[in-house]
This record gives structure tokens, sequence and C-alpha cells, in this order.
């Protein structure tokens, strides 16, 4: 055979994919066990890799080998095959018996570090379920994790195809693999001090290097201040256009220098800003944006020639609010600009970037990066938490009746409200404010939005522990909800009204519960990520996952089915601590 798919560069991953099979099969059986490979392989056309400063989403590669392994000899050449065009992700396609020993563990020995998993129907003829069991067992004995999916299609005919809910199930977990792989050797900027020192956020270099694979490039912000002053690292011809397109289409008529008089009035800018008519940018105003917008350019150039797939900036203490120095314009537009799909360029691959430097949070957001192909990720404060109650007294305070069917009345909800950091993508309208002169004395624009409702979510954040020496995710579905925009006005008037404000309620989990929950400040939300395909990838990256309380252990086509090394190993976290040589 040969690629179905090339990757798209040399950043790219590839998928190989072999069939397994017993020697004593009729060429028949053979034909359709290539066919259902070949067939697997373009299901898998499905994955998208970031495409960060590329401009569009990449594509893995994915190889089909040029023929079914029957013996050690076969094992030998495809392995070969595999090494020469690159493959580092594995995937057996077995549909008939075959000897494990003598096919897939003599191939994958070949390749010791590459992931591998094992897919097939769940077929009674010539059964390849059989040799599924056998080969996931042995590998599961030897220490080696194979994920297995069994799914469903035709038992008979040479060109069968599996069903739908199988299909989803195998990118899930190929995918997982993928992002596994491409995120070794990659590399993420991190200015300064970690999140304001505060230590939810440290930078864990070598576990980072170790679990992720990711690389942690450690810059001062000094760099990036003389650039500003001297003129450098950016071109000056597109900062002109980039503050054109910020004053004059972006944000035209939406920019509002002040804050703390719209504080004051408690003014309705998000459900009626007609009302307030933005006051003109002084000179200073127009010095202290232009400012900012070049630190985009800079930071974007800086890590562009870095190969760089995330980054984090502390606006906050020797940046932005620290009067023992020259305190500069705060970096919320940038990293609100990063986190989007667009800005005056046009369409472009969001770039995960974390504010205050919180590296944590940042490999949470390169992680759902990766998972997605490059979905714009959420970074937000988990600023308040909102029981019904409390929703139920503030309707009652406006005189507002509420939906008691309506999930932020059946769970609560919680305000992600940050400073500026999050994505464009997440909200219908947004507006730049002028930053609390109190809180960042360097000056600068935050942006402001109300998000809209019914966004589906993965809401998360990786914590790392000395105990464990490990990473644990503490996750769960959610959805962005929408609150009457009054009760929305008070809510935002009641934490920083000039900041992005997205309300979210887990699915299965009550605020009361979820308010105990987040290890740290921050919490991080991705669009279009199936639990399990977290699941699958926790796995192959050796992170913690964290049960909520009262939350089903185990919920058929949501999480995916425990590996047999887990099984027979003592559990998930045992087994992934004696894997990392924690024990």
């Amino acid at each position: 055979m040969a690629f179905i798919q090339k990757p798209t560069s040399d950043r790219s991953v590839t998928i190989g994919l072999f069939a397994p099979c017993d020697p004593r099969i009729d060429d028949a059986a053979r034909e359709r066990a290539m066919n259902i490979c070949v067939m697997t392989g373009k299901i898998l056309q499905a994955i998208t890799l970031p495409g960060l400063f590329a401009g569009k989403r990449e594509k893995p590669g994915i190889y089909v080998a040029s023929k079914v392994i029957q013996n050690e000899a076969d094992a030998d050449s495809v392995a070969a095959e595999f090494k020469k065009n690159g493959v580092e992700v594995i995937a057996i396609v077995p549909d008939t018996w075959f000897y494990p020993g003598k096919t897939a563990i003599a191939l994958t020995s070949h390749v010791p570090a590459a992931p591998i998993c094992c897919i097939a129907g769940n077929n009674a003829p010539k059964p390849g379920v059989v040799g599924v069991d056998a080969v996931v067992g042995a590998y599961s004995q030897t220490g080696r994790l194979c994920h297995a999916v069994i799914g469903n299609m035709p038992e008979y005919g040479q060109n069968p195809d599996f069903d739908d809910k199988s299909k989803a199930e195998i990118v899930d977990l190929v995918w997982a693999m993928v992002a596994a792989q491409w995120l070794k050797g990659k590399r993420i900027v991190a200015c300064d001090t970690d999140s304001m020192q505060m230590e939810t956020a440290l930078n864990h270099v070598h576990a980072t290097r170790k679990f992720l694979g990711v690389e942690s490039v450690r810059e001062s912000m000094k760099l990036f201040a003389d650039m500003i002053n001297k003129g450098g690292g950016y071109d000056h011809k597109e900062l002109k256009e980039l503050y054109k397109w910020t004053v004059d289409v972006q944000w035209k008529g939406k920019i509002y220098p002040d804050v703390e008089g719209i504080c004051a009035d408690k003014s309705p800018i998000y459900s009626n800003p007609g009302k307030v008519k933005p006051k003109a940018l002084t000179a200073e105003h127009k010095a202290k944006l232009e400012e900012e917008l070049k630190l985009y350019l800079i930071l974007r150039n800086y890590m562009q020639s870095m190969n760089a797939i995330g980054g984090g900036w502390t606006s906050q203490l020797a940046w932005g609010s620290d009067k023992n120095g020259t305190p500069m314009a705060c970096a919320d537009i940038a990293e609100a600009l990063f986190n989007s799909t667009f800005d005056h360029t046009g369409k472009k691959c969001a770039v995960p970037f974390a504010t205050e430097n919180d590296i944590q949070g940042l490999l949470t957001m390169t992680a759902y990066s990766a998972l997605t192909g490059g979905e714009p990720v959420l970074f937000a404060d988990y600023r308040k938490v909102y029981e019904p109650w409390e929703i139920q007294k503030k309707a009652d305070e406006l005189g507002i009746k509420l939906d008691p069917k309506a999930a932020y009345m059946l769970r609560g909800t919680i305000d992600m409200d940050n400073s500026g950091s999050g994505s464009l993508d997440w909200c219908k309208d947004s507006y730049l404010f002028e930053v609390y002169k109190h809180y960042f004395p360097g000056g600068g624009f935050s942006t402001g939005y109300v998000s809209p409702g019914g966004l589906q979510c993965q809401a998360g954040r990786l914590a790392y522990s000395d105990l464990t020496g490990m990473f644990t995710m503490i996750s769960g579905e959610a959805e962005s909800v929408e609150l009457p925009m009054p009760i929305a006005e008070s809510f935002c008037h009641a934490s920083s009204y000039s900041w992005p404000h997205t309300w979210i309620t887990f699915k299965h989990v009550p605020a009361s519960i979820t308010k105990y929950g987040c290890p740290a400040n921050h919490m991080h939300m991705v669009q279009k990520l199936p639990t399990r395909r977290w699941q699958y990838f926790s796995d192959y990256t050796n992170i913690l996952n964290f049960k909520w309380e009262g939350a089903p252990v185990f919920t058929e086509n949501v999480d995916r089915m425990e590996p047999m090394l887990y099984r027979i190993s003592g559990g998930e976290t045992l087994s992934k601590m004696k894997v990392s040589g924690r024990l």
C-alpha cells in the first residue's frame, strides 16, 4: 500500500496501520483484511492538528502497510516500511485470528516508543475479536498500553464499513494518540514570573518534558520592553494596519476609555451599548493602545521564530502594576488575539496563550488545542459560583421570572471572568475598555464581552502534585448559559465589568460542589472535545483523572473503556504511577 494521506508538514505526525492475519486463511480473507485496514485509515482523515503560525490546520500522515502480516519476516518488513515513512503512531487492524507474538508484537518491538492501539469489528467468521483480546492482553502483561476499539461492521463482504458509532470512537482514540505524539518536542514560551508568583501555576519544566514531551523556553519580559522602547521586533507598517483595524473595524465605536465612570454609574453597555456613548480617546490613550498592539506583534514574531505552540505572559507585577519600575501597557488585547481565530490579517489559527504566565493553565490549553485541531480555548478566572438560590434572589430583586428548568436553576453557574485574555470566538460582540488604573497603572485596554448560551464544552485544568510527581486533570462536560440580561449586567458589575464573562454550568455536577473543585484560580474551556478523547490522551501521557463527587463513574458512549493494562494492574491511578516510575 502507501500513503492514504500525506502529512501536511514536517511538524505533523504519521499514523501507520497494518492487518495481522492467520497464515492459514484464504486470499479472499487477506483481501478483506487489507480493505478494512484502508477503510479504517480513511476514517482517520477526520483528525486535524493545530496549524498555529502556519495559517491553517494541519493533517497527519496516514500510511497503510503494503501487505498483511502473517509471520515475523512480514513484521520486520513492515516495520522497516513504517520507519522509512516516518510512522510514529500505530494502529493494529485485524479481521481474523492471528498469532500476536509472530505479527503485531514482532512489529511493534521495532518501535517501542510508539503509542499503539487495536481496532477491529466484532465479527464471528475468522474472528478478529479473539485476536484483539489476545494481543491487548499480551501487551498489558508486559506493561505496554494498547487501547482497543471493538466496533461493528458487516461480517461478510469484501468492503465492509464501520457504523457511525464505531467511527466516532475510532477517531477519538487515534486522535488522542496523535495529539500525544504531536506535542513531543514542541515548545512553549514562558515570559517571566509564574502567574503573579502564585504557586498553583508554576513552570514544572522537568515534569512537562517527562509527561507531555513539551519544552519550556523561559524569557525575561525586559527583552520585550526593550523592543517596544527601541521600536524593534515588529514591522512599523503592519502596526499601522493593526491599529487601524482595531479602532476602525473590530472595535469601531466600541472603545470605552472611562471604565471607572462606567462602573460607578453601573452603565448597561452589554445590554444597551447605545445608551452610553464612548468618550474620545486622548493622545495618551492612543499611545497606550499602540504600545499594547506593538506587544502583540512582537510576541507573535518572537513565538513564530521559536516554532512555539503557545505562550504565557504576566501583565501584572513587574510589567504593568509594580510602581517600583516603569509600568507598561497591559497585554490583554494581545492575549485575546492569540486565542482567537482572526485578527487584522483575516482568518488565522488560534494560538494558546495564558494570561499571568499561568503555565499549568497553558499546558491545559495546548493539550486541548492538540485534541481539537486548534479550536480556540477560553482562559478565565473561576471567579464566582452562583448557586440557584443566589440567582433566584437576584431575579426577585429585579422582578424577573426564571425558568425553573433552566440549567443554571438546576445546578447553578460559574462566572468565568478574566482580564481580557478571553478568546473572541466565544462571543458575538466585544468591546475595548480602558484598564482599571488602580490595577494596571501601566494603562492600556482590555477586551470585554458576555458569551451567548448553548456553547458545549469541556471545562478543566491540569494540576501538579509533589506527592505523586504527576499531573492530574480536574474536568467535566459543561455548557455556557444565557442569564436574563438584567441579571447578567448586575453580575458583571459585581465582579470586573470590563472583562469577558462566560457563565458555565457543569452538566453532571452542581455548582455547590464545583466551587470546591478548581485546583487554581483559572480554568479553561474548549469546544468539540469529547470526554473519552481526553481520557484516551491522558492514558497515553500518564495524566491522572479526578472524578467529581456524585458524578457517575462510567457512562457508556461518554467515557472510554478502561484499558486492560489498568484492569489487571490495580486500576488507573496505580497503573499510571507505576508506568511513570512513581511507585
